[in-house]
């Protein structure tokens, strides 16, 4: 790998800092040139429309590329001191008018964004060996419901040849529903997970062959098996959900408090004995209420401007939580990120909860 590629890899540039930096726009793209160690020698550096960096070192005695920097077997102290300077350069560069990416490939980037945006989770990069490879957690359990990593095309695509087979790729493994197995390996990008029990995994190459949204879907549910959403329930195996309820659209405060049992809209994740926390949304942000579901899939037919139902549930009124005992913020130190829909408490909130109530 050249100076220029070590350099600027897993970085994308920002084009509105180029020009004060010093760049001129050209028909190539942005150029930059400037004279270092006492005007000996000039760096020129084009960075085209699309992203890419390329150098080059230009002799002022000779007027000709002193291309020794770029041979890697060319040691000699003469040849390391320009290099250095010219390294330099780049690094400063790097730093003023470029961004730092978590990985390499466009799609890969994205959808890390994306990610962090919906759940306000980051990959770390927990293998020695192996500093690229990123992985995605649900941070209550710290179980893995992404990874991505580069490597050869070859490893995964079983099918591919030639020039494709050393070709360096980004791969995300996902955890999957084993009965989906086979239908999904079927579309193409996908394939049976790379390093992991295939039954339960696959990877794709993020080469932009399946769309974003579709991946992310796919992350979803991944996330979903992490979060304890998405598992088959152990029979007898009790639940902490909490359930979200905008007072934009009802009073939910009065509702609550004013019965000791309440209809509510069915999800057909409750079963009867699991234990509900609604969460009042914007502006109040916070859990309000501990309710124990009594019954599921009771028919109920109702639509409005907001809602539309078909099966309720019967909801018992255990407890009402004080305003501000668990607001957000408070949640998301134990674990809950946001609340965007019906989703698993994290044991240390139900822990914390507990401990309030008693208190």
């Amino acid at each position: 790998m050249d100076i220029e590629a070590k350099i600027f890899e897993r970085k994308s540039v920002i084009e509105s800092e180029l020009i004060s930096y010093g760049f001129m726009k050209t028909e190539q793209g942005f150029l930059y040139t400037k004279d270092f160690l006492n005007g000996s020698f000039k760096a020129q550096i084009l960075i085209s429309y699309d992203g890419k960096v390329r150098g080059k070192v230009i002799d002022n005695a000779t007027d000709e590329e002193y291309i020794l920097i770029h041979i890697e077997n060319q040691t000699g102290a003469y040849v390391a001191k320009v290099r250095t300077a010219y390294t330099s350069i780049l690094k400063d560069i790097a730093s003023k008018c470029f961004q730092a990416n978590p990985f390499l490939k466009p799609q890969s980037n994205r959808l890390t964004y994306s990610i962090e945006i919906k759940y306000q989770e980051k990959p770390d990069y927990p293998f020695a060996k192996l500093p690229t490879y990123g992985v995605f957690r649900y941070p209550a359990n710290r179980k893995w419901y992404a990874l991505i990593m580069n490597l050869k095309r070859s490893l995964v695509d079983k099918e591919c040849s030639g020039r494709l087979k050393d070709e360096i790729v980004e791969v995300i493994n996902l955890k999957i529903d084993e009965n989906s197995e086979q239908e999904l390996l079927k579309v193409k990008g996908i394939y049976p997970g790379y390093h992991m029990n295939r039954a339960h995994w696959i990877s794709i190459i993020l080469d932009e062959t399946l769309d974003d949204e579709f991946i992310l879907s796919l992350i979803d549910k991944s996330r979903s098996f992490a979060v304890g959403e998405g598992k088959t329930r152990i029979e007898g195996q009790k639940e902490h959900w909490i359930i979200p309820a905008n007072p934009d659209f009802f009073d939910v405060i009065d509702y609550f408090s004013s019965k000791t049992e309440v209809l509510w809209k069915q999800s057909s994740r409750l079963s009867a004995g699991d234990t509900a926390y609604i969460y009042v949304t914007s502006p109040l942000s916070e859990i309000r209420f501990i309710c124990e579901v009594l019954q599921t899939d009771i028919p109920y037919e109702y639509q409005d401007s907001n809602l539309k139902m078909k099966k309720a549930v019967k909801l018992k009124v255990l407890k009402e939580i004080p305003q501000g005992v668990c607001p957000i913020r408070k949640m998301r130190e134990l674990g809950v990120k946001a609340v965007r829909g019906q989703r698993i408490a994290t044991a240390e909130l139900v822990d914390y909860i507990n401990t309030k109530v008693s208190d």
